[in-house]
């Protein structure tokens, strides 16, 4: 009988033409799957050397983790700040890292925060709609490299068709 309510209170704002509920979007297991693949897909493209992928959702708890053979313990830690600090942020770290040195006499001490990172390879994972889902960090190969993987994962999660 309580679902029943639940589910009538529910939909009566919308029958009654009010406003809907707020809603929220939130990343799924196969939403962080298939960044994993779409950059495992770049990466191999590119041939990059092995990486340590993480995915968090946008409350920063993680969602996944992937370590490919032959990474280091480094590339995890790495990749583990970089997908949370854009995840909580909703940010690059390399646009964090802009942020922090665009006035070299007056740092802002993000580096200094213990969940957050500055160093390039992190960015925000955003729904189909533009909703922040999370944060996806990649480390293993160059920099650059890694930020160009994360955002290959991202076009393959927005561009993933599911029957």
């Amino acid at each position: 009988m309580n679902r029943l309510l639940a589910m009538v209170l529910g939909i009566l704002p919308c029958v009654a033409g009010a406003e809907a509920p707020y809603s929220e979007e939130i990343m799924t297991l196969q939403q962080a799957r298939d960044l994993i693949e779409g950059c495992e897909r770049y990466a191999t493209a590119q041939d990059l050397p092995a990486l340590s992928m993480a995915i968090y959702d946008a409350a920063g708890n993680l969602k996944l983790f992937v370590r490919q053979d032959g990474t280091t313990v480094a590339t995890a830690d790495f990749a583990h700040s970089k997908g949370r600090t854009a995840a909580i942020t909703a940010l690059t770290t390399s646009d964090l890292a802009e942020i922090e040195y665009a006035d070299s006499t007056q740092p802002l001490g993000i580096p200094h925060l213990g969940a957050l990172t500055i160093v390039q390879g992190g960015v925000p994972v955003p729904s189909v709609s533009g909703q922040h889902l999370g944060g996806f960090g990649v480390s293993g190969a160059p920099a650059a490299d890694d930020e160009a993987c994360g955002r290959a994962g991202i076009e393959h999660m927005q561009g993933a068709k599911r029957e």
